[in-house]
């Protein structure tokens, strides 16, 4: 859970071990337990602290490579990804945490670690905790990133470079009261049309979820149907299950579209969501405006299907040439009695003469 290898775009998740290693990483980290680790199974830091509290931990960062390393050290706090997971690779948590203090804060800057080939180091890390107490728990990790696999690498394609991010992230829990149970509470806040992600154009609606307490949500499983009204006919509906929230974080939940077009109206979303022993159910309405329809149908390039256009432009051609057809058929008609009444007319006339 708390052990991560970035690498070709993706997250790697492997159980966490004293000695942090995944393949590819060509490098390790592992904890220093201190005495005052909470969770004495635990292989990463569940620390039970004080406020003001001052302390030194250490983490063990060993290079297994014949090359020099320079890997980036950052204490950083857990956000919840969009793909309903938790994740410790951002340093920067504006609009993704509302945790009240942040691992940043406590642990300072990030710092720079050098290792000479298959050299370890006993790096220091020190937290400084806020005066003020606080109930629930900080959670995140120290996030190794290694820097010489983070630069893009040229490909014979004209215009492409790939990528390769390579990162251990070791886990960090902060407790200070350890007799109060914080139980988790999950809240929805917006309902907005959208892309889903960008691997899949598709129009979607997202639901954007919060869980607002300081305590993980594990487990959790989604379903979210979507209809023109309350108890209408369903539309659109989306699950998913084994997904987690770290404290006080939040995500969008996806609905997708599969690839409909978006129609401009107002819809219902209802949407229940399970943890364990906890259940939230959520119904609201919204607006999807025709601005919005049309730039999102655009950037997804939803190919629209007028095929009931086409039946109806038809069907009126039809008629049209029907009635045209009538028309002229009529008119002709009335043209050949008016000139046969006028042919009889001058036959009469003549025959009066006579």
């Amino acid at each position: 859970m708390f052990i991560v290898l970035i690498g070709f775009w993706g997250f790697l998740f492997a159980k966490p071990a004293i000695n942090a290693y995944a393949q590819g990483a060509g490098f390790t980290v592992s904890a220093v337990i201190p005495d005052n680790q909470y969770n004495k199974q635990a292989t990463y830091f569940d620390l039970k602290v004080s406020p003001n509290q001052t302390q030194t931990i250490y983490v063990y960062v060993q290079n297994l490579t014949n090359q020099n390393k320079t890997i980036i050290a950052y204490p950083n706090t857990a956000y919840t990804s969009d793909s309903g997971s938790e994740a410790y690779n951002k340093n920067n948590l504006k609009g993704f945490s509302k945790a009240p203090y942040y691992l940043s804060d406590i642990f300072g800057a990030p710092q720079k670690i050098t290792l000479k080939p298959k050299e370890t180091k006993k790096v220091a890390f020190t937290m400084k905790m806020p005066p003020k107490k606080y109930k629930g728990i900080l959670e995140g990790a120290f996030y190794f990133l290694d820097q010489s696999t983070s630069a893009a690498q040229a490909t014979n394609q004209k215009g492409m470079a790939i990528k390769n991010r390579f990162a251990l992230a070791l886990g960090i829990v902060l407790r200070e009261d350890t007799q109060t149970i914080v139980s988790p509470h999950l809240k929805m806040n917006s309902v907005k049309p959208t892309i889903k992600d960008t691997a899949n154009f598709s129009p979607a609606v997202k639901a954007n979820l919060e869980n607002t307490r300081p305590t993980m949500i594990s487990n959790m499983r989604v379903k979210a149907t979507i209809s023109k009204t309350k108890g209408s006919k369903t539309m659109y509906t989306s699950s998913q299950k084994n997904m987690g929230m770290a404290p006080n974080s939040n995500f969008n939940y996806s609905i997708d579209w599969n690839n409909d077009a978006l129609k401009a109206g107002t819809y219902h979303l209802h949407l229940v969501a399970r943890s364990g022993t906890f259940k939230w159910v959520f119904d609201r309405n919204f607006t999807i405006t025709l601005s919005q329809a049309r730039k999102i149908n655009k950037k997804a390039n939803v190919v629209r299907n007028w095929t009931w256009l086409y039946i109806l432009i038809g069907i009126l051609l039809l008629i049209l040439i029907i009635l045209i057809t009538y028309l002229i058929g009529r008119h002709a008609g009335k043209k050949k009695d008016s000139e046969g009444k006028q042919g009889h007319a001058t036959e009469k006339e003549e025959h009066d003469k006579k």
